[in-house]
């Protein structure tokens, strides 16, 4: 089969036979060498962020979506597009500035002073004029004016905010997570309310010093401005609280923060209660007594307290201790919080009601902030309602002073190490800003799992070949397997990014090796033992699958011809097998996933590397083998040699059980497996694809570590809490609608690295200045409003139509009377709509401008985005711009100090949906096309300029639930059509290629449904399961149809029987072995290893059920015989009819051999030959298979010629001498 039947291979052969030392020592210098290189040439993997990759690339929302990363980059201040023409305007100013510093006449005295008198020229930088100094000043207001409005929060969130000690960490929650300091690599702000793919809000500590050090004096004048002095209560019911009880400050975000809940005999009682505060309260000094809480804390003269119930009871209370609380103390709580919380509810109460006048709710609701931040921060949203008296507290939170930071991992390993628990309650969940790093850790140290894993898998092959340097070199060559498919990775496919997805490639392809390995060494046992005993299963290839029986002749039995033949069969076994394998892996390419890419082409090369290494390494080390132990024979067998031999007889006589009895459960009860596999089959289908289904998933957060993980449990309990609904406003926010012209729609970018976007494409027909586009941009913003999905808000929009705030800024007079500088506004004054193209131009930025200067404009990401016309690249096409006769007109229009006209790059039109944020797929799937729909209708009407719009909005998670959906389908259908090629083309019957294809389904099918019903969702890591359930449940079908097409024997009996004597044993071994690994890896504790181990279990116990009792009863029942629906391939046909492969003919020959001849491996045909005589049948004159007795195979065996080859001599020519033998299992 294939070129290893041809004459042309002979050559190959005599090289694995001959000088098998070189072909090992070639192959490892070049994988050594090849690994060295890709170490040395590439970057190590870096895993810190795991979720990265987790996106969709190149789908036509993808391509949007890049794009309007990219857009915005561009107009992030560091781009050459400007939403607020002013800043454009102050970028010309400042260059021209530049240029006449450049030219100032005395510049040489000016260097030098720079150049020698650095700290003179410092005090004359501060003593710049006034103008100067008042612009930059102004302008630095504006651009935090500007990031202020841009938060959810209110501009006095910025009041409170202090440089917190030791830990580097600025305090508001907002600043975190302003534009500027966000990643430039990553496509989503995290301004942005919803982020796939990232777990954690945590600080960059460096990075908020710095930008603090800048800062510092703005925020101390702000304070100064701000800070109130604090009043005594009026109302005498409510206690004064003490001064300075939380080092001043309040809870935040981005401290750490524990849950807390109920535990005992009475769980379900309220936490609220005086046993639930003092509990509470010894917890939280369970939490801050580890031994390295103190290097973490925020701290005065001490760590500053931790904020929660019990805590804030106390402050209440006027008691510095929580243990002092009484029951009246608990009450008086109460009593305040349900007097306020209206106030709460109803949102007139915020962080700082105690610094600012500006909360609408009674003096002791705001004092101190208590109401809000116990309410907001430590109890559980449901913990008060409206108009009920009656309190339940489920969860309570307690936060530390601990600022959120990678720095944090030794304290939290502190607390894991601790029982933060008591009679009452317990932490049940934490948020630390550690889940990443956590991981990336986790990722590294449970690598002991997959090498225990590798080590019993070794062990296995040890015990099954009987030779411990055979399991050795099958390690090295899993290793070099992965160390080659790195290279080919990272230097021949420059593929530069390398996701911690790959590293499942690692299991995977162990349990591949093995099998590989079980099948080559099964096949090596069984040529030997059929080449030495009177009647043997193999023939020719001239005459039938298998070699004729031997009969008596001086000619002799060469190592090259056993190599050959086991080649043969094993290769071309191999071969087919790694070749679906790999194309079920190579299959995952087509998925627009950034990871599943990178994954399928990782573990795809890893096994063609390993079958490329078992056709060479293999083969080479079991001739070494045989030549290095039949030179080192013993006279002797030692003790423990002996007690090895007696246990691998046991498993031996297990193994030869266990094939009998299912050999005879398939021929005897073919009927009923067939019903019940049936069955079992026709039950996953409906699971699968009706009832429940494969579920897409509904949490934008990728789950990491195990649900019970306290990290998991706060992401499942973090809705619970007022601040992180603020935070992710799901019920609030709605789904944007962003109409974008101007940009084109390409992600020309590496789908392969997911921090390359490529660069932005510019429309070059855009062009909104005709009057035709005016009219039409003005009906556009009329049209959505009266859509049923556009809702419609109270307040003013400026921005998001432009137009229409254009259409009335040119309504204004010419020259307004109440001016008293009588300013001519000539053009941009007393104008009829639609506007001359060149007025447009020039008017549109000054009303812009005029907008970003109104007060109580809220900038954002709609409106015209403008350029400079020194931006514009030769290739673009702006029907717009100005010519040389408008200029004189435009220096007609304006004074000197009126600025130039800009170009307009860009248009985004931005209005809110009715629709709210949901990560349902069919909710958002539902508005996508909608608005999509009515999109597309509206751009048919569009003049020419204005064709290349499109729609975006917050789409990122849908368009990982839509790709999912359809690229795990597309995978799954390349997949199942390369194997049914496959089998085609190696069985060459298409009777066996279907029955094995229907075999391969029914087996995902089963896997799949055990999948679901584990609760399992097709996530990222569930979409690269399916497609690896596929390569790997493919490989027992294909080896036992090969085998069958293989059978010398074409009646469906014996050639059932002649399967199962020769592919059970190998089977067996792959599918427990491969299992077991991953049952192994169940115990790691993040949740990837896990899921791949429980994915290996399920996949190798279905696959191997499947194949070996539904599709051999299948065989057994209604397989193919005597050629019935084989192809002829003609070619291949008299190929064969007109040369057959000398090494393949057996010449007559009487082979006399003793069992201390015979090396650790050899030494197994004797046990084959006496014991396993159900592998060794040969065909009796009724095409059935006849037994070999003991005695005929003793016989057979009894002796060698002298000149038989030199691995098999022995070492003197006395009889007397025993050998060692080297007992194997047959299995």
């Amino acid at each position: 089969m294939l070129c290893f039947d041809s004459e042309k291979m002979n050559w190959y052969y005599h090289v694995l036979a001959r000088r098998p030392y070189l072909v090992v020592v070639s192959i490892a210098v070049y994988c050594v060498a090849c690994i060295i290189v890709a170490l040395i040439l590439n970057k190590l993997p870096d895993f810190s962020d795991p979720t990265l990759g987790f996106e969709t690339r190149g789908t036509k929302i993808g391509k949007r979506l890049t794009s309007w990363y990219n857009l915005r980059q561009e107009t992030d201040h560091h781009g050459v597009l400007f939403s607020n023409p002013s800043d454009l305007w102050e970028k010309r100013r400042v260059e021209q500035g530049l240029g006449e510093t450049r030219q100032h006449p005395n510049h040489k005295r000016h260097r030098n002073k720079q150049r020698n008198r650095g700290k003179n020229k410092r005090r004359k930088e501060q003593n710049q004029s006034n103008h100067e100094h008042h612009d930059v000043v102004t302008q630095k207001m504006m651009q935090l004016k500007k990031r202020l409005k841009a938060t959810s929060a209110p501009v006095t969130d910025l009041d409170r905010d202090t440089w917190m000690g030791d830990s580097g960490v600025f305090r508001d929650y907002e600043i975190t997570n302003d534009n500027a300091s966000s990643s430039s690599l990553e496509p989503t702000r995290r301004s942005e309310p919803i982020e796939y793919g990232h777990n954690t809000t945590s600080v960059d500590e460096e990075e908020h010093r710095e930008r603090v050090q800048t800062k510092k004096s703005t925020w101390r004048l702000l304070k100064q401005a701000a800070t109130l002095p604090t009043d005594s209560w009026v109302d005498a019911h409510y206690r004064q609280p003490i001064e300075g009880f939380f080092c001043d400050s309040s809870p935040r975000k981005e401290y750490s923060h524990f849950v807390v809940h109920r535990i005992g005999p009475n769980a379900t009682d309220s936490l609220f209660d005086l046993n639930g505060l003092l509990a509470m309260c010894q917890l939280q000094d369970q939490i801050t007594e580890v031994p390295s809480y103190r290097a973490f804390c925020e701290l005065t003269t001490e760590c500053c307290r931790p904020w929660s119930l019990p805590n804030y009871a106390a402050m209440l209370a006027n008691k510095s201790s929580c243990f002092d609380l009484t029951v009246e103390d608990v009450t008086s709580l109460q009593t305040l919080l349900t007097g306020c919380y209206e106030y709460f509810h109803d949102l007139k109460m915020d962080n700082h009601c105690n610094e600012i006048p500006h909360c609408r709710a009674p003096e002791e609701c705001k004092r101190h902030n208590i109401v809000f931040n116990v309410l907001n921060f430590l109890t559980d949203f449901t913990f008060m309602k409206s108009n009920d008296s009656n309190v339940y507290l489920k969860y309570a939170m307690i936060f530390v002073p601990v600022a959120q930071s990678n720095r944090v991992l030794p304290l939290f390993h502190e607390w894991e190490d601790v029982t933060l628990s008591n009679e009452l309650v317990e932490v049940i969940a934490m948020d630390l800003g550690l889940e990443n790093e956590l991981f990336n850790e986790l990722l590294m140290t449970d690598v002991w799992l997959v090498s225990l894993g590798g080590a019993f898998v070794m062990a296995s092959v040890w015990l099954y070949t009987g030779s411990a340097f055979i399991t050795c070199m099958s390690c090295i060559a899993i290793c070099f397997s992965l160390g080659l498919a790195y290279f080919f990775y990272a230097i021949v496919f420059e593929f530069e990014f390398f996701p911690y997805m790959n590293l499942l490639a690692v299991v995977v392809i162990i349990g591949i090796g093995a099998d590989d390995v079980f099948l080559f060494l099964k096949i090596w046992q069984c040529v030997l033992a059929e080449r030495f005993s009177n009647r043997c299963t193999l023939s020719s290839q001239a005459q039938s699958a298998l070699p004729t029986p031997l009969e008596h002749s001086d000619h002799t039995e060469s190592l090259e011809n056993i190599m050959a033949l086991t080649m043969r069969h094993a290769a071309a076994s191999m071969f087919v097998t790694s070749l679906t394998t790999a194309g079920a892996f190579y299959a995952s390419y087509s998925s627009s996933i950034t990871a599943i890419k990178c994954f399928g082409i990782f573990a795809g090369t890893v096994v063609v590397t390993n079958y490329v290494l078992m056709i060479t390494w293999l083969p080479a080390s079991v001739s070494i083998m045989e030549r290095l132990f039949a030179s080192r024979m013993s006279c002797r067998r030692p003790i423990a040699q002996k007690l090895i031999h007696a246990s691998k007889k046991s498993i031996n006589r297990f193994c030869q059980l266990f094939e009998e009895c299912v050999t005879h459960s398939i021929l005897n009860y073919a009927y009923l497996w067939l019903l019940v596999f049936g069955a079992l089959g026709a039950s996953s289908a409906v699971i699968v694809f009706w009832y429940p289904g494969l579920q897409l998933p509904e949490k934008s957060h990728f789950q990491l570590f195990v649900a019970r993980h306290p990290f998991e449990m706060y992401s499942s309990l973090k809705q619970q809490f007022w601040f992180e609904k603020t935070l992710q406003a799901y019920e609030n926010f709605k789904m944007p609608m962003h109409f974008v012209w101007g940009i084109r729609a390409v992600d020309d970018g590496d789908y392969t690295n997911p921090n390359s976007y490529g660069s932005l494409h510019y429309d070059n027909n855009f062009n909104i200045s005709s009057k035709t586009a005016q009219l039409w941009i003005l009906d556009f913003c009329q049209s959505v409003r009266q859509q049923p999905f556009y809702k419609e808000t109270l307040g003013l929009l400026l921005p998001n139509c432009f137009i229409e705030n254009l259409i009335d800024f040119m309504k204004r007079r010419c020259i307004d009377d109440m001016d008293i500088t009588r300013k001519d506004r000539s053009p941009c004054c007393d104008a009829e709509f639609p506007f001359d193209p060149h007025i447009f131009e020039y008017c549109l930025p000054q009303s812009v401008a005029n907008m970003y200067d109104t007060t109580f404009f809220r900038p954002g990401v709609a409106g015209p985005k403008f350029a400079d016309f020194s931006s514009r690249t030769p290739s673009e096409d702006y029907s717009g711009m100005i010519g040389g006769n408008e200029s004189a007109e435009y220096t007609n229009y304006s004074s000197s100090a009126t600025p130039t006209p800009l170009l307009v790059k860009a248009l985004v039109i931005e209005f809110e949906s009715n629709v709210a944020y949901s990560t349902i797929y069919v909710n958002v799937k539902d508005f996508f096309e909608s608005v999509e729909t009515w999109f597309q209708q509206q751009l048919a009407t569009a003049p020419t300029e204005l064709r290349g719009g499109w729609f975006i909005s917050d789409l990122k998670f849908y368009n990982v639930q839509d790709t999912l959906s359809h690229d795990t389908l597309i995978a799954i259908c390349l997949a199942m059509a390369a194997s049914l090629i496959v089998l085609l083309c190696f069985t060459v019957n298409i009777l066996i290629s279907i029955y094995a294809v229907l075999t391969v389904s029914l087996s995902i099918f089963n896997t799949v449904a055990v999948l679901i019903l584990l609760g399992w969702q097709l996530n990222i890591l569930e979409s690269i399961a399916v497609s690896t359930a596929i390569g790997l449940a493919v490989d027992f079908s294909l080896h036992y149809g090969i085998h069958y097409r293989m059978s010398p024997v074409k009646d469906r009996l014996a050639a059932t029987q002649f399967v199962l004597s020769r592919i059970i044993g190998p089977t067996v071994m792959a599918a427990t072995t491969t299992g077991l690994a991953g049952g192994i890896m169940m115990a790691s504790n993040i949740l990837p290893y896990i899921q791949i181990g429980v994915f290996l279990v399920v996949v190798m116990i279905v696959s191997w059920f499947y194949a070996t009792f539904f599709l051999m009863s299948l065989l057994r029942v209604a397989g193919p015989q005597h050629g019935f629906l084989e192809l002829k391939w003609p070619l291949i046909s008299s190929h064969r009819n007109s040369a057959g492969s000398k090494f393949y003919e057996r010449k007559p020959s009487q082979v006399i051999a003793s069992e201390q001849l015979l090396t650790p491996t050899s030494s197994a045909i004797v046990e084959l030959a006496n014991s396993e005589t159900h592998e060794l049948e040969s065909l009796n004159s009724n095409s059935l298979i006849k037994t070999i007795s003991g005695t005929e195979g003793a016989h057979a065996l009894s002796s060698l010629p002298r000149d038989y080859e030199h691995s098999f001599q022995t070492l003197g020519g006395s009889g007397g001498c025993k050998y060692q033998t080297y007992p194997s299992t047959s299995k």
